[in-house]
């Protein structure tokens, strides 16, 4: 069988290995949708590595602070810092390890002391295996069995930058409006701004502006942040547009024809990046020809606007990493207090060692408990 689509962004015909699907949202930052008919197998490759990365690259904090789901791998590290200067792995589950490892060794007088700090457990089993080959006496089983995780928590707060741009990211969000256009049956050719955009890599009138005059979403949650990508078309209006939202923060209209002559349309695709269930919001249609127009001239940056959606957005994002902390220390408490006591996995736990293993549990959770409190404090204290 073949097929008589042609790729959006190449002469390239839609057929055996070159039919591919196409996540219409990055699957880098969470998104689950795909669509097929859209571009094919190359240009997926290509512009995945490009556009997509690079968009990927700018929201990875966000990916690593949520804990996005992805189909393939997960969100890479990435160093963080603190006000105070102080730089640390943010890993995907949430957790942070020191920048850099520490090693020492101090003469004791017939006797090597040796004091080694790891990002890992991996990375430290590695080191003493090093050792062990460098001293021959070294006991590497007690030295394994004595390993230990040592949490600790960040006293400063995160320095985290909330910008997005550049061409290529810019490109990634035409193409995810233009991929539910296509979705959505709109012909490819009735995409000219977005065609325009995506096949000139010169072209510097980019057909999309920041979106802070207005709150386009209706029916925002409280609670979660989530992805959307909408469609609209206005025959009348000769218009045909996306709004793009990102982590709650990052919202942006797209113009993909200002020449649109089809039926109206009001679509929408929405989805929580943490566990990929759709969210029940919508998105106004109904935009003024003022802002509208402001938007595309890149005048849709209104600061308190982004501080607004910032306020919104990044407690819920806060709230979803200390919930994902509290669940890392009660496991830790657990494998802990289980370790202590000789406790194998799926073993019940003895009646008179329960208050014994509560107390060990308490030794990895209390941590988590102070830092609560003196967050608490410093909050109580601005």
């Amino acid at each position: 069988m073949t097929s008589s689509k042609k790729c959006a962004l190449c002469p390239e015909n839609l057929a055996g290995k070159n039919k591919t699907k196409e996540h219409i949202i990055p699957n880098a930052i969470g998104g689950r949708k795909k669509t097929t008919g859209f571009i094919c197998n190359d240009c997926n490759n290509k512009l995945g590595e490009g556009w997509d990365a690079e968009l990927a690259r700018q929201l990875n904090w966000f990916s690593l602070a949520v804990g996005i789901s992805r189909e393939r791998g997960e969100p890479p590290k990435q160093i963080v810092q603190t006000v105070d200067g102080d730089k640390y792995w943010l890993l995907n589950d949430g957790s942070f390890t020191p920048e850099k490892s520490s090693y020492s060794e101090k003469d004791l007088g017939g006797k090597i002391e040796i004091n080694l700090t790891a990002k890992t457990i991996e990375e430290a089993k590695q080191r003493l295996k090093g050792i062990a080959r460098k001293y021959p006496n070294f006991d590497i089983e007690k030295a394994l069995g004595e390993l230990e995780v040592k949490t600790n928590y960040l006293d400063s707060p995160l320095h985290v930058s909330l910008s997005l741009g550049g061409p290529e990211a810019g490109r990634s969000l035409v193409k995810t409006a233009f991929a539910f256009a296509s979705e959505c049956g709109v012909p490819h050719t009735q995409c000219e701004k977005a065609l325009a955009y995506l096949l000139n890599p010169q072209a510097e009138d980019s057909p999309f502006g920041f979106a802070y005059l207005s709150d386009l979403v209706q029916g925002r949650p409280t609670d979660s942040i989530f992805h959307c990508v909408s469609l609209h078309g206005d025959p009348k209006k000769k218009r045909l547009w996306s709004y793009i939202e990102y982590f709650g923060i990052y919202r942006i209209v797209v113009l993909l024809s200002d020449q649109y002559a089809g039926p109206h349309r009001n679509e929408i695709y929405t989805v929580n990046p943490v566990d990929g269930q759709r969210v029940a919001v919508k998105v106004n249609p109904q935009i003024s020809e003022k802002e509208f127009s402001s938007l595309m001239k890149g005048e849709g940056f209104d600061q308190e606007k982004h501080k607004a959606a910032a306020d919104y957005a990044l407690p819920i994002i806060l709230a979803r990493g200390q919930s994902r902390a509290l669940e890392r220390a009660v496991k830790e408490g657990f494998d802990h207090a289980a370790k202590s006591l000789g406790i194998k996995e799926n073993e019940i736990i003895p009646k008179e060692k329960a208050a014994e293993f509560t107390g060990f549990m308490m030794e990895k959770i209390s941590p988590y408990i102070e830092n609560l409190v003196r967050g608490g404090r410093r909050n109580d204290q601005h």
